[in-house]
């Protein structure tokens, strides 16, 4: 975790494959909140970009989708 505030939070992931950061940013909506989530990815050697294209598929079918139902689960079940 490098940064976190009351709506804000970057972490970051250094490994031998990808240099990546997450930004996590909650905002007041009409309806409730909305959570922004951003994930910048920077190339650490050639392989990046291949593994990267690998992972993609896996990542939008599987991993944000679960990801998000998790998060809107612990969010009912503390705030609902």
């Amino acid at each position: 975790m490098l940064y976190v505030s009351g709506e804000e939070a970057l972490s970051e992931l250094r490994n031998a494959t990808v240099h990546a950061f997450l930004a996590l940013a909650l905002t007041p909506s009409p309806g409730g909140y909305t959570l922004y989530l951003a994930i910048y990815v920077k190339p650490v050697s050639r392989l990046t970009t291949l593994y990267m294209g690998l992972i993609d598929p896996f990542r939008r079918l599987i991993v944000y989708p679960a990801l998000g139902r998790q998060v809107q689960q612990r969010w009912s079940r503390a705030y609902a």
